[in-house]
């Protein structure tokens, strides 16, 4: 990571990828899910996807690639930013495979990494749909905490953060002062 001067004489750290700090995800929202399992993309995210997205020279994509995160907890959100990053690191893993393993190896883990995710369009408001099996799979019922992870975006049901993040942490706090803002004990 190196700093670069943005202009107005502020320096901003550029990170490895060409994206600076403020193209990362940063931040929560606790939005409501209806019955159709409806739910809002929290504004700042929406900007940030088309910001990522006009950065690297792709047309604005209103459309997340959503899957459970790899430790089983949450779902994960992947904008095509975040998604073309993740092939890359998927690429960099297998380079020091011999040639005639390193194909193989790469689809296989394309195939784990990418398989189960599944393409969800939000509109201009942010309105996206859930379906069955995420909220099944992310155990999201009538509330969806989200929160910014760098790169990508997690989605987690608000009781089972609660549990996996660590007492007095500042993500468990956000989430039990959000809470607390419905009338819903931590």
């Amino acid at each position: 990571m190196a700093l670069r001067n943005g202009g107005g004489g502020k320096a901003r750290r550029q990170l490895g990828s060409g994206l600076n700090i403020g193209h990362l995800f940063q931040g929560h929202a606790l939005n409501a899910v209806d019955a159709k399992g409806r739910v809002s993309v929290p504004a700042s995210f929406r900007a940030l996807i088309e910001k990522r997205a006009e950065a690297h020279g792709l047309d604005k994509d209103n459309t997340l690639m959503i899957g459970e995160h790899a430790g089983g907890a949450c779902l994960t959100a992947l904008d095509a930013v975040a998604s073309d990053e993740f092939d890359q690191q998927l690429r960099e893993g297998v380079a020091e495979l011999p040639a005639a393993e390193r194909l193989g190896a790469l689809e296989m883990a394309r195939v784990d990494a990418f398989g189960s995710l599944e393409p969800v369009k939000f509109d201009g408001a942010g309105r996206m749909v859930l379906s069955p099996m995420l909220r099944a799979v992310g155990e999201i019922e009538d509330l969806a905490f989200f929160l910014g992870a760098g790169s990508t975006i997690q989605i987690w049901n608000p009781q089972k953060a609660l549990a996996a993040f660590p007492e007095g942490s500042r993500n468990r706090k956000v989430l039990a002062f959000l809470l607390a803002e419905r009338g819903i004990a931590a």
